[in-house]
């Protein structure tokens, strides 16, 4: 009876410690990107990247993603304009514009707080090149301008990504 009461203490305790896997503690390793009026926290093994797109503020990118043209293929990019009207005009007429185009297809749109800020998110998978990339846009404004934070993983792939995508989004700061 002493021998079972013992293991049963023992796994007791072992479960309300916490035990964790070598995945779970890695997880909490990151790096803070600070610059250009925005501060977050992006996964350790992320690296910082030189963005294509215009606006770009800031963009970091998981270096085992990169393809032959030198491309993450998993990043996030936050890019910023001024704000023109409004922020669900500026969305609306980005999207409108973005959608007729065959090779973009919605999955889905919805309002969202992002720390003490309301936002927009969009979801959708575009089809480039016989490859699907899926991508969560989400746009917050902030002192007079539009941040878009674009998530962009290949489709099959962005689930598991999500992780990152949520790390980066939650930690967003304006400076």
């Amino acid at each position: 009876m002493k021998r079972y009461m013992l293991i049963l203490f023992m796994v007791l305790v072992v479960s309300v410690s916490g035990c964790t896997s070598e995945d779970a503690g890695s997880e909490n390793q990151t790096k803070t990107f600070t610059g250009n009026n925005v501060s977050f926290e992006y996964p350790s093994d992320w690296v910082t990247a030189n963005s294509l797109a215009n606006d770009t503020v800031a963009a970091v990118g998981d270096p085992s993603s990169v393809d032959s043209s030198g491309l993450a293929r998993v990043s996030v990019v936050i890019q910023s304009k001024d704000l023109k009207g409004n922020l669900y005009d500026m969305y609306r007429a980005n999207y409108e514009a973005l959608f007729t185009n065959s090779s973009y297809r919605r999955v889905s749109e919805t309002n969202t707080t992002i720390g003490s800020y309301q936002a927009i998110e969009n979801l959708y998978i575009i089809t480039d090149s016989g490859i699907q990339k899926k991508q969560r846009a989400i746009w917050i404004e902030n002192n007079g301008r539009v941040y878009v934070i674009l998530c962009t993983a290949p489709a099959d792939k962005f689930d598991a990504e999500s992780r990152n995508f949520d790390l980066i989004v939650r930690t967003l700061r304006f400076l």
